[in-house]
């Protein structure tokens, strides 16, 4: 009798223990499975701000400056008003304003005035549409990266553009 006792005491001390063990395991999956589809969650929103802010120009209109300038030209506010929506919507990005030229002029003068327009860009959406600076930064590529064929004006017109980087914060 007193073996049979012991028996079952061993019996449900080691099914206790493969149940915990059981346990643990299927916690550490969850939490492994949890941090996964988190990480699928916000590369979607990521997908999801970038695409939003690419579609904003054609649908509001581009972002524009007047010839070999870096002001927003007012007439942009609808876009820019977008653009601070949907950073507004999505709290957990960086934006990084991508300022881009044609290739008339010297390389050097592109690149600055291609930095100077993305950091009017910035400028505009913090102090006119309340987005928060360390949610933005600013990188000009002179004609470093066209789109377009520069020996057309409608190509060189594509080019003179601003672009988007989203990454997470």
């Amino acid at each position: 009798m007193l073996r049979k006792i012991a028996v079952a005491v061993v019996l449900t001390l080691s099914v206790s223990g493969v149940s915990y063990a059981g346990l643990d395991a299927v916690k550490g999956l969850g939490k492994d499975l949890g941090k996964e589809a988190a990480s699928t969650a916000k590369q979607g929103a990521l997908s999801a701000v970038t695409k939003k802010l690419k579609k904003v120009q054609n649908e509001k209109g581009p972002i524009k400056f007047k010839t070999g300038k870096a002001e927003v030209d007012p007439a942009c506010d609808k876009t820019m008003t977008a653009i601070a929506a949907i950073m507004t919507d999505y709290p957990g990005f960086h934006v990084q304003v991508d300022g881009h030229t044609d290739n008339v002029g010297k390389p050097e003068a592109n690149m600055k005035l291609s930095q100077d327009r993305a950091d009017a860009v910035v400028k505009y959406l913090v102090d006119k549409k309340g987005v928060a600076a360390n949610r933005l930064s600013a990188k000009g590529f002179g004609d470093t990266q066209p789109i377009a064929d520069n020996k057309t004006k409608a190509g060189q017109a594509k080019n003179r553009r601003v672009d988007f980087t989203v990454t997470k914060m």
